[in-house]
C-alpha cells in the first residue's frame, strides 16, 4: 500500500472512530447524567460505570465497522487489551476531570466534555497501534515467545 492510500485509509478509520466515539460518548455521558443527577452517585463513580459502557459501546463497534484489520484472534484478550487502553485513558480523564470539576468549579457534564477530546485521540492512537495494525500484531507475537 503507498504513503497516500495508508493515509486515506488512516483518514477514513478516524473518521468513523469519531463516530463511533460520538455514539459511546452519548452512552456513556447518558449513563454519567442520569447517576449523578437522577441518583446522585459521586461524579467519579458514575464516571467509571459510564466509562465501562461507553468501552463497550466503543469496542463492539470498533471491531464490525472502524477497523478492517485485527491483530489479535483471541476476541477475549483483543476486548482486554482495548480496555487496557481504555484504562489508562481513563486515568488520565479522572484526574483531569477533577482537576476541572474540583480546582475550577466546572459542572461535572462540561468538564467530561472538555475531557472527551484529549480521551478520544489518545484511545484512536492506542488502540490502532496495539490492536488494528500490523505493527500491533508483530509486536504481539514477539512478547509472546
Amino acid at each position: 500500500m503507498d504513503m497516500i492510500s495508508k493515509r486515506n485509509s488512516l483518514r477514513s478509520e478516524f473518521v468513523r472512530y469519531v463516530a463511533v466515539g460520538g455514539a459511546a460518548f452519548a452512552a456513556d455521558f447518558a449513563l454519567l447524567a442520569v447517576l449523578t443527577e437522577l441518583f446522585g452517585v459521586h461524579y467519579l463513580v458514575a464516571a467509571l460505570f459510564a466509562f465501562l459502557l461507553g468501552t463497550a459501546v466503543n469496542y463492539w463497534l470498533s471491531v464490525r465497522w472502524v477497523f478492517s484489520y485485527r491483530a489479535i484472534d483471541v476476541r477475549g484478550a483483543e476486548f482486554g487489551l482495548f480496555l487496557l487502553v481504555g484504562v489508562i485513558t481513563l486515568g488520565v480523564s479522572l484526574g483531569l476531570m477533577s482537576l476541572l470539576v474540583e480546582g475550577l468549579a466546572m459542572h461535572v457534564l462540561i468538564a467530561k466534555c472538555v475531557v472527551t477530546a484529549f480521551t478520544l485521540v489518545a484511545n484512536f492512537a492506542g488502540r490502532r497501534a496495539l490492536l488494528f495494525t500490523r505493527w500491533g500484531r508483530a509486536a504481539m507475537i514477539s512478547t509472546s515467545r
